[in-house]
Order: C-alpha cells, then structure tokens, then sequence
C-alpha cells in the first residue's frame, strides 16, 4: 500500500439516531465528488475496505477531491428500519458533506451515485438543492412499485437475509449483477459453494432496514423529480436484471434537462461494466469545473 493508502482513513460523522462513514481522497482542482453505492453497502461497515476504495477511486481523485460514504451505522441495530428509509439517509448525507465542510470550500459538490445510492441522491438533492451541483446516476429507480419485478427480488432477498441463508442469497446476487441472458451454471453447486465461503455480513440490519423502506412508498420521489434543476447524467445497463432500464430511464425524463444514456449489452453493475463509462462521467463532471 502507497504511503499516501496508509494514512487515508475512514472517519465517522455523527448523525441523527447513528453515524456515516467517509472515505476521503484528496485530489485535484475539480469539484468534489461524493460518491454513494448500491443498497449491499449495508452488509458491512466501510472501515477495512481502503485499499479497494483506494484502488477504484484513484483514477477519479486525479482531477478533483473525492469522498465515499458507506450507509449510516444506527446506534441501536433495533432501529435499522427507520434510520435506512433513502429520505432520512439523505438528511445524513447532507449533515455529512456540512459536517465536512465540502461545499463550503468550493461550493455545492458533484453526486456520483448506483443503485439504491440513486435513490438517496434524488431525495438529496431535492431536499437540500444547495449541496448538490451536478448528478451522476446508474441503475437508478425513483420507485419500486408492489407489483414490479424489483419489488418480488427485493422481498425475496429480505426473505433469505432474514433467515440467514447467506449462501443462497449471495449465488443470487452473483447471477442477478450479470447481463440477462448470460451463460448459466449449476445452480445447487453455486449455492452450496457461496453457503461454505462467504462469511455472515457484519451489519445484516442495514441492508434488510434498507430493502423494506425502499419498497415503502414513502420513499418514492417520482413525483418530485421536476424539481431537480441541476445538471444530471443518467446510466443504464439495457440488461440490467435489477432495476429495468426503462425504469431508469422514466427517472432521467423525469429531470429537466437530464442525459440519458443507455449501453445495451451492460447488466447492473453499470460503473464496472458500461462501456466507456469513466471516460464518459469524467466529461460530464469536468463542465463543472472551475476554468
């Protein structure tokens, strides 16, 4: 690990009701960027996972100052549920980018959200306008309406979280983050394999506190989309098994002036899989660069 890897830590800020953890990269002139993740953050803290972050994000720190927020730890686990609803994550954000004074040095920051991320940063940016310059989203869904595909996977992963059956859920979300209509293997010996190797989450609350107020409809923000006045990019994966890309695209036409671009042969895990993606959000962050 790079001397500069070592003395970069995750540091928490306290919140209403628990903490967020950030991960900061000091980086060039840029705009800062904050970056939220998918809904499976909640599986564990973000302290121990440095290198990765260090690794992933170091390209993007090159041109501007970056910070990875990890989803809130709750002070008492029993309240999970209530401090993972996306609206009131949001509100931790937003006392995190204050409490770290963020937009204060160069003015509002850059979101670069995924997934459930995506949802936290609409709620973000329409509730506290003030913080947010631009908007980067992948694989993002303002809704999950009872009746839609997302919403039976959702309920099935609480499902399998809720009884621990971390084999069987972790061999799901390895075939689910891959393109539809990709090659299939055995699935019992897949199964069976996740069952023996992969550890129990350290945080499983989170991640099941998440899933259900995501598929509350007091987290839906569809209807407030119109009043995001801020310059946005929206990604999809046009064989995303998760969230449809239609449904990611009713988000960016919802957005005044969003741009919307579709890579068909990309599943969920767009930032790893979308063809020229770095290239294609480092432009869009760069037009709101100081020149």
């Amino acid at each position: 690990m790079s001397e500069r890897a070592e003395v970069e830590r995750t540091t928490s800020i306290p919140i209403e009701g628990g903490r967020i953890e950030a991960f900061q990269m000091p980086g060039g002139p840029g705009v800062p960027l904050v970056v939220l993740g998918g809904v499976e953050l909640g599986f564990r803290p973000l302290a121990g996972t440095e290198s990765v972050l260090q690794r992933r994000w170091a390209s993007r720190a090159s041109r501007r100052p970056v910070t990875v927020l990890g989803r809130p730890l709750p002070d008492d686990p029993a309240d999970a549920t209530l401090v993972m609803h996306p609206r009131v994550i949001a509100d931790g954000v937003a006392r995190t980018i204050t409490a770290l004074d963020l937009a204060q040095r160069a003015g509002p920051v850059a979101i670069e959200a995924e997934s459930g991320g995506g949802r936290i940063s609409l709620w973000l940016t329409v509730e506290h306008p003030e913080l947010v310059a631009r908007l980067v989203l992948s694989s993002v869904a303002s809704e999950t309406p009872a009746d839609s595909p997302m919403a039976t996977r959702m309920a099935r992963w609480i499902e399998l979280a809720e009884a621990q059956d971390w084999g069987r859920l972790f061999a799901g979300f390895a075939a689910q983050m891959q393109p539809a209509g990709g090659a299939e293997g055995d699935g019992e010996d897949t199964f069976s394999a996740a069952a023996r190797l992969q550890p129990r989450p350290g945080t499983p609350e989170r991640f099941i506190g998440e899933l259900k107020r995501t598929l509350d409809p007091s987290s839906f923000i569809t209807s407030r989309l119109g009043e995001i006045g801020v310059p946005t990019l929206v990604l999809a994966g046009g064989k995303d098994q998760v969230v449809p890309p239609e449904q990611t695209r009713q988000v960016a036409d919802a957005i005044p002036g969003a741009r919307f671009e579709l890579d068909p042969e990309s599943g969920h895990t767009v930032r790893q899989a979308f063809r020229g993606y770095d290239r294609l959000v480092e432009a869009f962050l760069a037009e709101g660069d100081p020149h």
